[in-house]
């Protein structure tokens, strides 16, 4: 049975659900974050229930219980290590992120940029000298609104919901295809590097059909990092809008672990052979765990 606690933080109020596992001898306490206001009566049964399910060793798709333990402890010291900071030193650590974020995923989509010039226009809002690519400033500067949008956006994942996030990405840059769907523009696409063929765009509404028809059945199943790896994974693999997938599969996955209390996961530059070779696991041979390890790995090596 988990106790609810009252805890204080910098003069906030806080609370929590608590649960009491004996390990042999030694007795260890598992946490679950409410936040400042208890939900009601119903809701907090039902987060309650998931909550001992979890203890309990429910079995997930790609995940051992080791590495839920892991990850949840990851969460935890984030969360905590959060609340500790103050409202400029929060905003400063997203910047940070921010700024690295855009400039790897910039660079996996083909964007040529460097750290230092993604770093002049978020931060400092100038162009870099010699820097003449003013579509690519936009594209870099669009990144940064899809980020934060990412962040305020407290609905539910719905057609509406991305394209409204791929138009962010490419207004200004390239108005014709923002925010429409390939089936809308009767357009194909072709991805370089790869035999994998997406979706034809005759094709491409039943498939979103089907996405959305796995959501709705896993959503609940699954744990946070193992959906959204997948919705990552399924978003750019099919290849929806005629560009700017890869972004926004990358900013659709920080959503869902962003919302749920997880840190958010960068793909450096650095590692675009793995990132691929994970991506060709499921396109040619229909494999998806080998790419929920690869983000599984890149959650641990991130945000400490």
């Amino acid at each position: 049975m988990a106790y609810i606690e009252r805890f204080k933080v910098k003069g906030n109020y806080y609370y929590k659900l608590v649960h009491a596992v004996r390990k042999g001898k030694s007795i260890t306490h598992k946490i679950k974050y409410l936040g400042k206001i208890l939900p009601p009566k119903e809701r907090l049964k039902k987060i309650e229930a998931e909550f001992l399910s979890e203890l309990k060793g429910k079995k997930y798709r790609y995940l051992s219980s080791d590495d839920v333990e892991k990850i949840e402890t990851k969460k935890n010291k984030y969360s905590d290590e959060t609340k500790k900071l103050s409202s400029i030193e929060r905003e400063k650590k997203l910047e940070e992120f921010i700024i690295r974020f855009t400039y790897d995923s910039s660079r996996l989509s083909g964007v040529k940029i460097t750290l230092r010039q993604t770093s002049l226009i978020l931060r400092e809002g100038v162009m870099p000298e010699g820097f003449k690519n003013l579509r690519t400033v936009k594209k870099i500067e669009n990144h940064e609104k899809g980020i934060i949008a990412i962040t305020k956006y407290r609905g539910k994942l719905d057609i509406r919901f991305i394209k409204k996030l791929h138009k962010i990405l490419m207004a200004g840059v390239e108005d014709s295809i923002a925010g429409k769907l390939r089936s809308e523009l009767q357009r194909d696409v072709k991805l370089a590097g790869t035999p994998y063929v997406p979706p034809k765009w005759e094709d491409l509404d039943k498939e979103i059909l089907n996405f959305f028809k796995w959501y709705f059945a896993e959503n609940r199943k699954l744990h946070a990092l193992e959906l959204a790896s997948l919705i990552h994974l399924k978003m750019i693999s099919l290849q929806p809008f005629v560009d700017g997938n890869s972004r926004l599969s990358r900013l659709l996955m920080n959503w869902v672990l962003w919302k749920k209390g997880y840190p958010p996961i960068d793909i450096p530059i650095e590692d675009i052979e793995k990132y691929y070779s994970a991506l060709d696991k499921y396109q040619i041979e229909k494999n998806e765990k080998p790419f929920v390890c690869y983000i599984k790995e890149k959650y641990f090596k991130g945000i400490k």
